[in-house]
C-alpha cells in the first residue's frame, strides 16, 4: 500500500457527494480481519480497510501499517480529520459490517460479511450513504 494510493483513497472520500463506484468480485476467504478506519456520520459512513490474512506470518505488521498509512492521510485532509474515526485492528468482517458499512443484496436484506465483496491483501474505500447500496472501490 503506497503513500500515493492512499492519498487519492482520501481526495476521493471528499468528492462523496459522486458515486460510480460498483462492487467488485467477492474473494472473501475465512480468516479474513480487518484493519483500518471507520467514520459513521447522520448521513455517510466511510471505511478505509484493508482485509488482512490472519494466517500470513505478517499478519499483524500489515494490519499496523495500514492503520498507520489511512490515519496519517486522515490527518492531512481537514474534511476527513473532522469526521470521528474508530480504529479497526482485526476486527472480524461481520463486526464493522455492523458498524454500518453493511450492503444491500438483491432481496433487499443488508448483509453484514463485507468481506464478501472485498479481495484479501488490498485496501478499500467502502462507502454507505444514506439508504443506497455501499459501494466497494479498491484503491
Amino acid at each position: 500500500m503506497s503513500k500515493k494510493l492512499l492519498k487519492t483513497c482520501a481526495l476521493a472520500i471528499v468528492g462523496i457527494g459522486v458515486l460510480t463506484a460498483s462492487a467488485g468480485v467477492a474473494n472473501a476467504q475465512s480468516g479474513s480481519r480487518l484493519c483500518g478506519w471507520v467514520a459513521v456520520e447522520t448521513a455517510v459512513k466511510i471505511g478505509l480497510l484493508y482485509e488482512a490474512r490472519q494466517n500470513d506470518a505478517s499478519y499483524t505488521k500489515q494490519c499496523d501499517t495500514a492503520i498507520s498509512e489511512f490515519e496519517d492521510e486522515i490527518k492531512k485532509d481537514a474534511q476527513l480529520s473532522a469526521m470521528t474515526w474508530t480504529k479497526i485492528r482485526k476486527k472480524s468482517c461481520e463486526h464493522v459490517g455492523k458498524l454500518g458499512l453493511a450492503y444491500t443484496q438483491s432481496s433487499g436484506n443488508l448483509k453484514n460479511d463485507i468481506c464478501n465483496k472485498m479481495e484479501a491483501k488490498k485496501p478499500y474505500k467502502v462507502l454507505k450513504q444514506g439508504n443506497a447500496a455501499t459501494t466497494f472501490t479498491k484503491l
